[in-house]
């Protein structure tokens, strides 16, 4: 055993506001309480992308090898995290490097460094404006406009490329979406308790968080809702949290209302254990009575409840029944009745253990051994007293626990035969209290990666050598994943993101077990430095354009391949937006930019991104005066399949009713239908190549500002759908619920490429169902027939209507002949 040196950085993280649980006002403080969330607005922003922008000024200090290169890389890493919730609209986008004195209107984020965080907090992150409530589609919500997330100016404790310094980032980031702190280890709770890694950040806590604020139509159609009251002595407790969570898996929770009511919403299906526990209270130094920002009504701030043994449904000290939670359905009535306690002594666990001389926290055991021994500390754990006693929920390892060094104890896990990877959770008891740490432990079938060897290649490739190694590897430098291009026997071939000459990029394997090379190498981990070569040069085109435009830009490079690395592009200003990129060769490509009526006039920094390399120009870009130009507001069309031959409306904005209008796409002369109420129509010209197109419009002779199309494949074409035996579908036959469905579909692919079955959809208003397989069909070349299982939650109608998509492409609905739950087959007589 090692001596647990990281414990005490551990206990410093905090927020600028410290789920899931949100920022909540209710608008009175009499029942029924209706959580009004803080959160940003999303028809305020283009795209539905909240920008950030980073302080110019950058830290002060950094350990030793950083760069302010090397952190800007890892902080739109730890932003792109968020982006990869599919069941949450938001995303986040760079905006670049940007100035104390650039106005801006449109929502943001900033991220600055600063000597002024409160003694033991290593980061804050926040909502700092807020609008008044106001009401949305889906109801009340009061409006963010501007969050700050506030990093230490000086790093040296934190490298860039760490553990601890990404998962910080991506709380904060949390933070700043309208996310507060959670008890069910995952990202959003507190560096003490947090189960989150760099190579698997979010759990399914901080999933659910971010889809309540901001869900997609599939959100609570693929996850349940369990609902309930916690009350003692027949009155409701404010803000206790109610845990659910599988034997082996993450945890979903939320807080109760005033009146002790809660909701927990995106909750995969499954069988849960689901408990009510009280919060922990502050640390020392922390403003609240928790490590929150309390919910408030008209009145003021609403304080927590009284302290309460925890207790699990349906009434147990600990968990013995489960709760079936079905996708799309509530779960309700999951009732506690607490007893109250005078304080909570025990809480705030932290766990870890051992690869070398490096701590892995949370503790991380492989499969195949008899025995391991993680370590732990915290409030109440310090010493293996009389009657302290620890066990994991529904799990077949056995502990026994020993006092360790001083203020920490050593758990020692004996593994079973039948012992599976995934989460454990522990549950200790001392006292006559109980305390739940869920991922307390973690099991895994594999060993961390590591990387042992880098050899250079004539092709500038690298060779990484090592354990754990495969082609589902991710290879970062920095924050930037290289390119995967072979996987043999424990050796990986990556390309390496572009950098400039002498740039030191420290190399991580990560795996989606969630284990990385950190876990190996820590603060050691192998570093490749750049050698001399080209150095390369992007340029904007136009680098002006008139407040309130919508056009396009276009990036030049020499010695670039943005073929293989995308450029990105930021104008310092959340009135600019880079709404797509389009890459058309090794050194060129192009954006669709809006400017804001509002934006402030003169010039703003431009920011490229290119691999590792960060280029910001001062005063890059100028925002003029406004004009009366016409132009074409692609960005206000909705979402539609534009390809060869289709007709296109959009906005032309400037133009007077009675003009002549002229279009050319893609330097071909496209025929304009007709204009009316501001809209014009035009015809896409037949074989047209796919891509970007570049639209041209005159208006009454005056060149409008051009604009930016994607053209895509027509829509796929469901043409028929049959059993599994090849027989068509009808009345008579028609399927059920989880029945096997073929459908002929036409037009899946562009044509030159194989249909992905990954990207391809089949769903019944909302409700997605199992693609099984895609295969071309032997008799009708040039279609392919889908194979799908009808879900288990299917709209009970009939006929069903059924849709397939490929990315945005997506077809005419077919009326599927089906039989509803209950429903009777037409020859049983009925």
């Amino acid at each position: 055993m090692k001596t647990p040196r990281l414990a005490v950085l551990l206990f410093a993280a905090a927020s600028l506001a410290p789920a899931y649980y949100h920022f909540v006002h209710f608008q009175s403080r009499t029942g029924p309480y209706t959580p009004v969330h803080a959160r940003f607005d999303l028809g305020a922003l283009q795209n539905k992308t909240v920008p950030f922008f980073i302080s110019e000024t950058g830290p002060s200090q950094m350990a030793s090898g950083d760069t302010f290169n090397s952190v800007i890389t890892q902080i739109r890493a730890a932003a792109q995290v968020w982006n990869s919730v599919d069941t949450a609209e938001i995303k986040l986008a760079f905006g670049g490097l940007h100035t104390a004195a650039t106005t801006m209107n449109a929502p943001w984020i900033e991220v600055e460094f600063t000597d002024e965080l409160p003694p033991g907090v290593v980061a804050q992150g926040g909502p700092v404006t807020r609008l008044d409530a106001t009401t949305g589609a889906a109801g009340m919500f009061v409006p963010i406009t501007k969050s700050l997330l506030r990093l230490p100016r000086n790093l040296t404790s934190r490298p860039s490329f760490s553990e601890r310094f990404f998962l910080t980032v991506v709380h904060e980031f949390g933070h700043t979406l309208g996310l507060q702190h959670t008890w069910t280890s995952s990202v959003m709770s507190t560096e003490i308790t947090r189960a989150a890694t760099k190579a698997k950040p979010l759990g399914a806590d901080d999933v659910a968080a971010l889809s309540v604020l901001y869900p997609t139509p599939k959100f609570g159609l693929q996850t349940g809702v369990i609902t309930g009251r916690v009350t003692m002595t027949g009155a409701g407790v404010n803000m206790a949290s109610v845990v659910a969570l599988t034997p082996n898996g993450q945890a979903v929770s939320s807080l109760t209302n005033p009146d002790g009511t809660y909701r927990i919403e995106g909750v995969p299906a499954g069988l849960y254990f689901i408990y009510a526990h009280p919060l922990p209270p502050a640390l020392a130094g922390e403003p609240q009575p928790v490590n929150l920002e309390l919910p408030s009504d008209p009145s003021g701030r609403l304080l927590p409840g009284a302290a309460f043994d925890t207790v699990f449904y349906p009434g147990t000290a600990g968990p013995q029944q489960t709760v079936t939670v079905a996708a799309g359905q509530p779960t309700e009535n999951i009732n506690f009745s607490v007893t109250r306690r005078a304080a909570v002594n025990l809480h705030s666990v932290q766990t870890y253990s051992y690869v070398g001389q490096e701590p892995i926290k949370p503790a991380s055991f492989v499969l195949g051994k008899q025995r391991d021994t993680l370590v732990l500390t915290g409030y109440g754990a310090t010493a293996a007293l009389p009657g302290f006693n620890i066990s994991l929920a529904s799990a077949p390892e056995t502990l026994g626990v020993r006092n360790y060094v001083q203020g920490y104890l050593a758990v020692d896990v004996a593994l079973s035969p039948v012992s599976s990877d995934g989460q454990r959770h522990m549950i200790f008891n001392y006292a006559g209290e109980t305390y739940v740490l869920p991922s307390a432990l973690v099991m895994t079938q594999k060993n961390p990666p590591s990387i042992q060897g880098v050899q250079p290649n004539a092709d500038k490739t690298l060779t990484l050598s090592g354990a754990a190694l495969s082609s589902a590897t991710q290879v970062w430098v920095d924050g930037v994943a290289a390119k995967v291009r072979s996987a043999q026997d424990g050796q990986l071939t990556v390309t390496l993101p572009p950098a400039l000459p002498g740039y030191r990029g420290v190399l991580a394997a990560l795996n989606s077990d969630g284990q990385s090379s950190l876990f190996v190498h820590g603060d050691k981990s192998p570093i490749w430095t750049y050698e001399a070569s080209e150095l390369p040069q992007i340029s904007v085109s136009p680098a002006a354009l008139p407040a309130g435009a919508e056009t396009m830009v276009e990036l030049t490079g020499s010695g670039t391949a943005f073929d293989q690395w995308a450029p990105a592009l930021g104008f310092a200003s959340s009135d600019i937006t880079v709404r797509q990129i389009w890459v058309l060769s090794a050194t060129r490509a192009v954006a669709a930019v809006i400017v804001s009526p509002l934006a402030q006039l003169g010039p703003l920094n431009s920011t490229i991104t290119y691999g590792l390399q960060v280029s910001a120009t001062p005063a890059g870009f100028q925002v003029l005066p406004a004009t009366r130009a016409p132009y074409l507001a692609v960005s206000q069309m909705p979402k539609t399949n534009i390809y060869p031959g289709a007709l296109v409306t959009i906005p032309l904005v400037n133009a007077q009713p009675a003009s002549i209008i002229q279009a050319i796409v893609a330097d071909r002369p496209a025929l304009v239908t007709g204009y009316f109420n501001g809209q014009v129509t035009l015809q896409i010209p037949a074989g047209l190549p796919l891509g970007p197109a570049v639209v041209r419009v005159t208006v009454d002779g005056a060149a409008a500002l051009p604009a930016l199309l994607q053209i895509d494949p027509p829509p796929p074409v469901i043409l028929s759908a049959q059993s599994i035996g090849g027989v068509p579908l009808t009345a008579a036959n028609a399927p059920r619920a989880g029945d096997t469905i073929q459908l002929l579909v036409s037009s899946l692919t562009d044509g030159t490429s194989q249909p992905d079955p990954l990207k391809i959809k089949v769903s019944s208003n909302g409700v997605e169902h199992s693609v099984q397989s895609v295969t071309a069909n032997p008799q009708q070349p040039g279609t392919y027939i889908v194979q799908f299982s009808l879900s288990l939650t299917s709209p009970q109608l009939s006929p069903l209507p059924l849709v397939l998509s490929v990315d945005d492409r997506t077809s005419i609905p077919l009326p599927l002949p089906f039989r509803p739950a209950g429903a009777t087959s037409p020859d049983s007589g009925a």
